[in-house]
């Protein structure tokens, strides 16, 4: 999907952490400023929003049930955006369970007749703002940044990459100087055209 020149661009973050204000999202907030005029920017804090446990029903009796309209709602949300960004930090070397409870949904959203959900995914943009502590080396957050890549190409969705941060306490990320400088440029770097859609 893309957007016209007359259609602002749009942009989802995607607040994932246990916590209100830690590293992730003071990152993810620096970066939303170097973000051109005009762009329309949402935040929705996951947990808000899922607060019923995912059930995999694809081959239980009847499948999955129709969304009721705050998911509609949810899911709509989600489809306007031209980019969903994950505001995640790392736990115990992965995505938070917010986050992992949001793609999980994906599994019902493909499956919902004329929603057409995987095939409206298709030409975004997906994108990762993550922390973690400053003692740790980068590796730690590969995994995270793996299983959305991998979400990427399912889709057929472009991956702009990852903006890692460090800290521990809220507000040590924005100690960490080499993160705000790649802040600065992170929603205005081309993204990676190329997609692998699997089958």
């Amino acid at each position: 999907m893309s957007t016209s020149p007359s259609t602002p661009r749009n942009v989802l973050f995607l607040l994932a952490s246990a916590r209100v204000g830690g590293n992730a999202e003071q990152l993810a907030r620096h970066a939303a400023q170097s973000l051109p005029a005009g762009t329309v920017v949402d935040w929705l804090r996951l947990e808000e929003h899922l607060r019923e446990p995912f059930r995999d029903l694809r081959h239980a009796p009847g499948g999955y049930p129709k969304p009721g309209p705050e998911m509609l709602a949810l899911i709509e949300r989600t489809l306007a955006a031209d980019e969903l960004v994950f505001v995640a930090p790392i736990y115990w070397y992965a995505l938070p369970s917010t986050a992992q409870h949001f793609l999980e949904h994906w599994s019902w959203w493909k499956r919902v007749p004329g929603l057409r959900f995987r095939e409206r995914l298709e030409g975004k943009v997906l994108s990762l703002v993550t922390a973690h502590a400053s003692d740790e080396d980068d590796v730690v957050t590969q995994p995270a940044i793996q299983s959305l890549k991998w979400s990427a190409d399912y889709t057929g969705m472009h991956w702009r990459g990852a903006l890692i941060g460090h800290g521990t306490a809220p507000g040590h990320v924005l100690s960490d100087t080499r993160a705000l400088e790649a802040a600065r440029d992170f929603f205005l770097r081309p993204v990676d055209n190329s997609v692998t859609r699997a089958a």
